[in-house]
């Protein structure tokens, strides 16, 4: 065949990668502009994934990362956008409601926990009745330590911070898996990474010589890069197994002491000041104050054998200059885009 015939016939010039092919596996998020909806948004793209992302409004829509497709519609209420669950292969839960500002002790975690757990339910139910796939996001404090401090899948479940809201939504997905629902659940440690609560809580006030850590810092927690965790939700489509929970975080705990220090330095920000708990209950109220510093000492042993996932930040001496470096680059060279808007992130080429 010429060259002359090839321009004549379409269909000999194979694009790359189609993002409305037919063949492309297609997945919808829930909560695409949150911390872990976004960067699963960015790694499924990235990999040939036609992205759906559900949007409340037009001001979240026009903040959807690149390349992901709206869909406008609330969490609360699947059934007006339930077209959306049929044009996909797995529906992807990361939405978590904005939570209003105040101190918030155990009577509103407790009510937190059943209101999220009915969305759970209603979009369990919808999915379930479309005979897709589910992947729901929980959290590693789900379960609760054994005496050295570690958690695995078969730990029990905790009543402890986020914990008192993570168990409430976990017995809302069994309940719908007992019903015939193929459900994932992922449980990553703290995320760290663009946007979201890092940025917001650390790294925003850094910026403005702002730097604190509450108590004096020994408190045990355990991170997990945000890269690292959209690649673990995209192995848990191509590789998981229904029914299963995958426990997702770097190799090292740490604490949150040396977590404040360390994006301070990487920042160029002073050393982090300690800020009495005492102070911060009338501010934050006694269960959120637990539920931003407690975190277990995470077992991925499961995530890593069944998924073949491994973070490519394995501490976070690894994965904070990077973030930081990033963040900083945004700040200098584009101040006005915001991390999911960016085509290419310097962190993830």
């Amino acid at each position: 065949m010429t060259e002359h015939d090839k321009s004549k016939n379409p269909e000999s010039l194979q694009p790359l990668y189609d993002p409305v092919a037919g063949h492309a596996p297609a997945a919808l998020v829930t909560g695409p502009t949150g911390a872990i909806g976004r960067v699963v948004c960015r790694e499924l793209v990235q990999n040939g994934y036609r992205v759906l992302g559900l949007a409340r409004n037009a001001d979240q829509q026009a903040r959807l990362p690149y390349a992901v497709v709206p869909v406008l519609g609330d969490a609360r209420d699947p059934a007006r956008w339930e077209a959306a669950i049929t044009r996909v292969d797995v529906v992807i839960h990361a939405a978590l409601p904005p939570s209003p500002s105040g101190p918030k002790d155990r009577a509103f975690a407790d009510r937190e926990a059943e209101d999220l757990a009915a969305i759970a339910a209603v979009i369990g139910t919808a999915v379930r009745k479309k005979k897709k796939r589910m992947i729901f996001t929980s959290s590693a404090n789900l379960f609760e330590p054994n005496k050295d401090g570690w958690v695995n899948e078969t730990s029990g479940h905790s009543d402890r911070g986020y914990g008192v809201r993570q168990r409430r939504i976990y017995r809302a997905i069994q309940e719908q898996r007992r019903k015939g629902l193929k459900a994932i659940v992922m449980c990553p440690s703290f995320v760290y990474g663009p946007g979201g609560w890092f940025e917001k809580s650390v790294l925003d006030p850094m910026s403005r010589g702002d730097s604190r850590m509450i108590g004096d810092g020994n408190q045990t927690m355990h991170y997990v890069e945000g890269s690292d965790v959209g690649r673990a939700y995209r192995l848990a489509i191509e590789r998981g197994i229904d029914g299963d929970d995958y426990l997702i975080a770097d190799d090292k705990p740490s604490t949150h002491g040396a977590f404040s220090r360390l994006a301070a330095r990487e920042m160029g920000a002073p050393a982090p000041k300690s800020v009495p708990e005492e102070d911060l209950l009338p501010i934050l109220g006694e269960w959120a104050l637990e539920a931003i510093v407690y975190c277990p000492k995470v077992d991925s042993t499961r995530a890593r054998e069944r998924l073949g996932w491994t973070p490519q930040y394995r501490t976070i001496e690894e994965g904070m200059p990077v973030v930081v470096r990033d963040y900083k680059w945004r700040r200098e060279i584009a101040p006005n885009l915001e991390p999911y808007r960016l085509v290419q992130h310097r962190s993830w080429t």
